[in-house]
């Protein structure tokens, strides 16, 4: 991973929180635009883009998930050639042909590419994030031709097969004395995601996450058990994806986490009551005893569980009702307790979002129904099937 981190935070109108109006963030997915928000105008950005077909043109990763920081041995990535062109080349390019953008941080992997871009001016009419990356993406496509050119027998066009896995698109290399070019395949994959930074934790946790990188990615290569990712799964007859430590699903003991938000006979908030530290008390003793805590973790007695469970390595599932996807990872302090075996995150396909009070409710009677089952089937993973 290379970085460029020369900028302070502070400063008039930068959206660290120091100055202008706060933007609300939404959730969406890989590709998909915040539609609300005027992407022309000032703001703070991390940008990803992904190789088409995951293929690893940037560059190896290296190193060990134990490896201390500067031994030799952490987790980085090993630049190719077309990955330093695009970093030493290509990235100076956005601040050069746009005024307006810097490049405050970058993080290179081996089949994709984070940008941390500060649009520090309304960016010219017609302009706006999306033309800036376009015009990035199609530059890093032309160095990566150049590269399979220079890499080609003299006298030989270089190969213009699609990646692995399907291109995103073709580009036109244009006319060169009259003489149509063939089409080449585009480098990255259509589109690209954007995580719209609003608050200064916020911008702290995207750094932390950026240079973490290599790390989670070398954690998973090493624990390939812990930190798997399935889209489709049965437990007791309901589908659900997964992530973490699916052998979590086989302990014989599973003890269900549920609170309501106030204790029914003093109408004190139920965190607040004796019997709400008993059974908290209750439940940690059972966990450390080599019971599975299940819960959706709705209520502020559930969070203090979880929160309690997960600062100690006790063995916990975790039912939420956002969807798991193909590149959906948790957050860094669930993502390390997934990735040391205490954790598992069950998202199920289909949630009652009709109201609040009808989610949480539902997400704990799927909690008791994993605490329950005795049917469970991961499709694809024939270890946990048998």
């Amino acid at each position: 991973m290379e970085e460029k981190d020369n900028h302070s935070e502070g400063g008039n109108g930068r959206p660290d929180g120091s100055g202008g109006a706060p933007r609300r963030e939404t959730i969406h997915n890989q590709h998909r635009r915040s539609f609300w928000h005027d992407y022309r105008q000032p703001g703070l950005y991390m940008v990803t883009m992904v190789i088409a077909g995951r293929q690893r043109l940037f560059g190896k990763l290296v190193g060990t998930a134990k490896g201390r920081p500067g031994s030799g041995e952490e987790p980085r990535v090993e630049l190719s050639v077309l990955g330093r062109r695009v970093l030493e080349q290509e990235v100076p390019k956005i601040s050069r042909v746009y005024r307006e953008v810097e490049v405050w941080r970058v993080a290179m992997m081996p089949d994709h590419i984070h940008l941390l871009l500060w649009v520090r001016e309304a960016l010219p009419e017609g302009k706006s994030l999306g033309q800036v990356v376009r015009g990035f993406k199609t530059g890093c496509s032309r160095a990566w031709w150049a590269w399979q050119d220079e890499q080609a027998p003299a006298g030989e066009a270089a190969g213009t097969a699609a990646p692995a896995g399907g291109a995103a698109g073709a580009a036109a290399a244009g006319q060169t004395g009259g003489q149509p070019q063939p089409l080449r395949p585009v480098l990255f994959e259509k589109g690209y995601h954007d995580r719209i930074i609003n608050r200064p934790g916020m911008l702290e946790n995207i750094k932390r996450y950026m240079q973490e990188n290599p790390l989670r990615a070398r954690i998973r290569q090493e624990c390939p058990r812990l930190m798997e990712r399935q889209l489709h799964l049965w437990i007791a007859g309901r589908e659900y994806a997964a992530f973490g430590n699916l052998f979590l699903l086989k302990y014989p003991i599973k003890e269900q986490v549920f609170f309501h938000r106030k204790d029914k006979s003093t109408g004190l908030p139920t965190e607040e009551t004796d019997g709400y530290r008993q059974e908290h008390d209750r439940l940690l003793r059972l966990a450390e005893e080599g019971a599975v805590l299940v819960t959706p973790g709705i209520s502020k007695g559930e969070q203090l569980v979880v929160a309690d469970a997960l600062d100690t390595g006790l063995p916990l599932i975790i039912i939420q009702k956002e969807p798991i996807g193909e590149y959906w990872k948790p957050a860094q302090h669930r993502f390390y307790a997934c990735a040391a075996g205490h954790l598992l995150i069950l998202a199920p396909w289909q949630v009652d979002d009709s109201s609040d009070y009808a989610s949480f409710h539902q997400l704990n009677d799927f909690a008791r129904e994993v605490c329950d089952a005795t049917a469970m089937r991961i499709l694809g993973y024939s270890l946990l099937a048998k």
